[in-house]
C-alpha cells in the first residue's frame, strides 16, 4: 500500500503511535483541553494533563476515550488529527492505519473508531481487537492451535479473550481500569478522610501505594489536598492499607470478569490455558500483586508480559507491517468512501 504505514493504541488514559520504520515515537495522555467558550483545543495530550485541575471554568480538560469507546466523537478527532499531522508534516499522500479496538465492541462502536480515524486524516483504516494485537505484541503465533488466555488490563477497560488459531474464541470487556481505580481512591478520601483530591494525585498514590493483595510492609506518603471542613489546603499522610481497601471493590470486579470468561471457555481450551497459563498486559497489570492475585484466584500460573504497557500497540505494528496476516484473518482497509 502507498502511504506511511501508522499504528494506534487509542486508549483511554494514554494515545500510542507506531510508524514504520521509526518504532513507537508517541505516547501521551489521551486528552485534550478547550476554550469552553468557543470549543477550541488549547493544549492536548501532556500538555492538557498537565494542566488538568489547575485551570479555570474557561477551560475544559476532556478525556474522549471513556471504558475504551469513543465518547466525544469531535475531541476525539481533534487529537488523533493533532498527532497525525505532527508526524506527516507536509505529506500529501495519506496514511493506512491500523487502530485497536475493545474486543466487546459494537457494530456502532467499531464504526464510531473508523469514522474518527478516517475523519482525521487516514486514507485507509482497519480496526483490530485489542486482545489480538496483544497476542501479537507478545510473541504467539498466529497459527497457534493451543489457547491462552490473554487479560488486557488498560484505564479505561479490561478485555479478557481467550485466543487460539488467530482468533478470539470467548471475549468479555469490563468497562473498569486504572482510570476506574483512581477515582474509586478519590472516592475514598473524600468519605472517609474529609479530603478532596485530584485525578493526578490519585494516580500517584496508586503507583506508589497501590496493590492487588495486601502488602506484608505498610507503607506510607504524605499528600497534599484540600479540606473539605473548611476549604483548606491539607498535608496528609495515608497508607498502603487505606489504597487497598479503596480500591479492593474494582479489584475484584476483574478478577470476577476473569473467571466469567473461564466459565464460558470449552474444556479443551481451559486445559490448554492451564498448560500455558495466564497473560497480562497493559498497565495496570503493573500493579503490584496483580499477577499474584490472579494466580491465587484462578488457580492458574500467571505472568506479565514484557513490555506490558506497549503490547497493544507494539501487535498493531506487527499486523500492519503484514498485510498478509490482516487478510488472512478476515481484517480489510476501508477508505473515506468505504466507511
Amino acid at each position: 500500500m502507498i502511504g506511511t504505514n501508522i499504528a494506534i493504541d487509542f486508549g483511554s488514559s494514554s494515545t500510542e503511535l507506531y510508524v514504520q520504520g521509526k518504532g513507537v515515537i508517541l505516547d501521551e495522555p489521551t486528552m485534550i483541553a478547550v476554550d469552553v467558550e468557543t470549543g477550541m483545543p488549547i493544549a492536548i495530550g501532556n500538555a492538557a494533563y498537565t494542566i488538568n485541575g489547575r485551570t479555570d471554568d474557561s477551560i475544559e480538560v476532556i478525556s474522549p476515550i471513556v471504558g475504551g469507546i469513543i465518547s466525544n466523537y469531535t475531541m476525539a478527532e481533534h487529537i488523533l488529527k493533532y498527532y497525525l499531522q505532527k508526524i506527516l508534516k507536509n505529506s500529501v499522500i495519506k496514511p493506512n492505519v491500523v487502530i485497536s479496538i475493545p474486543s466487546g465492541a459494537t457494530g456502532l462502536e467499531r464504526r464510531t473508531f473508523l469514522d474518527v480515524v478516517t475523519a482525521a486524516g487516514a486514507g485507509r483504516a482497519c480496526l483490530i481487537e485489542e486482545s489480538l494485537a496483544s497476542a501479537v505484541g507478545i510473541g504467539i503465533k498466529n497459527d497457534s492451535l493451543s489457547g491462552r488466555l490473554l487479560v488486557n488490563m488498560g484505564g479505561g477497560s479490561i478485555d479478557v479473550s481467550v485466543v487460539t488459531m488467530g482468533s478470539i474464541a470467548v471475549a468479555k470487556s469490563l468497562k473498569i481500569g486504572g482510570i476506574s481505580i483512581d477515582e474509586a481512591i478519590m472516592r475514598y478520601l473524600k468519605k472517609n478522610r474529609d479530603i478532596l483530591i485530584g485525578p493526578q494525585t490519585a494516580e500517584r498514590l496508586k503507583i506508589c501505594l497501590g496493590s492487588a493483595v495486601p502488602r506484608e510492609e505498610e507503607l506510607a506518603v504524605i499528600a497534599s489536598g484540600k479540606s473539605c471542613l473548611d476549604n483548606m489546603p491539607i498535608s496528609f499522610e495515608v497508607t498502603s492499607t487505606e489504597i487497598f481497601d479503596s480500591i479492593s471493590e474494582q479489584i475484584n470486579m476483574m478478577i470476577q470478569g476473569i473467571k466469567d470468561v473461564l466459565e464460558k471457555t470449552p474444556p479443551e481450551l481451559v486445559g490448554d490455558i492451564s498448560d500455558n497459563g495466564v497473560t497480562l498486559t497493559g498497565g495496570t497489570s503493573l500493579l503490584w500483586g496483580m499477577d499474584k492475585l490472579v494466580e491465587n484466584e484462578t488457580g492458574i500460573e500467571t505472568k506479565i508480559a514484557e513490555d506490558a504497557m506497549y503490547s497493544t500497540v507494539n501487535g498493531a505494528a506487527a499486523a500492519i507491517n503484514d498485510i498478509e496476516y490482516l487478510t488472512n484473518n478476515g481484517y480489510t482497509f476501508q477508505t473515506v468512501r468505504e466507511v
